[in-house]
């Protein structure tokens, strides 16, 4: 029970962190979030109009919109995704298969993959982008609960999608 308390208390002081923050929040979705704005639970449009948050993205995100197999979908994932207007950042760490040339930076000891993957090549792609989160300081959103319990394990800060709405209508956005 008290393991539990203590997330809660953690991640309530994020939140109210953020919220007290008045600096631009920056902000790196996965690719489960686009999805969800694609599915109307997030209208990003309001949330560019805020001014509030700078988006961060990685070759990763822009290769998973690309391999959706569905035409229409895929058409909205990656108008959403220029409509965020992203900075596109190199991953900290390469990974042979699933890294692009020129869009990794090498890794030392200090990788992170590892410890978010468990050893599980399924979820390397994620990993990398939740290394990336982790060492710039990003804020991470994402709706899978084990890579978000990684990436704060691992000294990163992530919030789900539930989480990042509070954030933005509890700040009292003026929208115009």
């Amino acid at each position: 029970y008290s393991f539990k308390k203590g997330i809660k208390n953690r991640k309530e002081e994020l939140i109210k962190l953020l919220k007290k923050s008045t600096d631009r929040i920056r902000v790196m979705f996965d690719n489960d979030i686009l999805n969800k704005i694609v599915e109307g639970e997030l209208d990003i449009d309001k949330i560019k109009k805020s001014d509030k948050f700078e988006f961060y993205a990685t070759h990763i995100q822009s290769d998973q919109v690309s391999r959706c197999p569905d035409e229409e979908k895929r058409a909205m994932l990656t108008l959403n995704l220029t409509k965020l207007s992203p900075i596109i950042l190199p991953t900290e760490s390469g990974v042979a298969g699933f890294s692009r040339l020129g869009e990794f930076k090498l890794s030392g000891n200090d990788s992170k993959i590892e410890d978010l993957t468990k050893g599980n090549l399924k979820h390397t792609e994620d990993a990398l982008i939740g290394e990336i989160a982790i060492k710039k300081g990003i804020l991470f959103i994402t709706n899978d609960k084990t890579l978000k319990s990684r990436v704060k394990a691992n000294g990163g800060r992530a919030i789900n999608l539930e989480e990042f709405k509070d954030l933005i209508w509890n700040k009292k956005i003026k929208y115009s």
